[in-house]
């Protein structure tokens, strides 16, 4: 199956039109006629996580059938006990760990044990001020 049949068949299961998935994806309309029709063959990772959470289908699928590599491939595996976080946390993590931040690396050996509620809260403090610091001198407003 392309990346273009696999998009358009869960579009289509899902009942949506191309417009309704370029409106909840945050994509163009265009850009999901594009792929749909295969005259674009390869997405860029950031579209196809658009579309893996509109769609909720398998980004390392997606990136796989696109001809990139999976992110389990690049990002190390989480911890187990990210998995248990409260659901705004683990998003959090979870969307964090999909630009392949090196934090994660670093988080990647540590166990329950390893960090209490207060030393989670503050190293996601910190995550959350060094990414804002990081996007204020992207964007050039420093």
């Amino acid at each position: 199956m392309t990346i273009a049949e696999m998009i358009k068949q869960r579009r289509t299961e899902l009942g949506m039109s191309q417009r309704q998935l370029a409106s909840v994806s945050g994509l163009s309309n265009s850009e999901i006629s594009r792929i749909e029709s295969g005259e674009r063959k390869s997405p860029s990772p950031r579209v196809l996580l658009a579309l893996s959470a509109a769609l909720d289908l398998s980004y390392d699928a997606l990136m796989q059938e696109a001809g990139h590599r999976p992110l389990s491939d690049v990002v190390p595996k989480m911890p187990d006990w990210v998995y248990s976080l409260p659901p705004d946390l683990y998003r959090f993590v979870k969307e964090e760990a999909s630009r392949g931040w090196p934090y994660v690396r670093l988080a990647r050996g540590m166990s329950e044990k390893d960090l209490s509620p207060e030393d989670l809260e503050a190293i996601i403090a910190t995550w959350v001020e060094a990414r804002r610091k990081y996007d204020k001198r992207s964007s050039g407003r420093e």
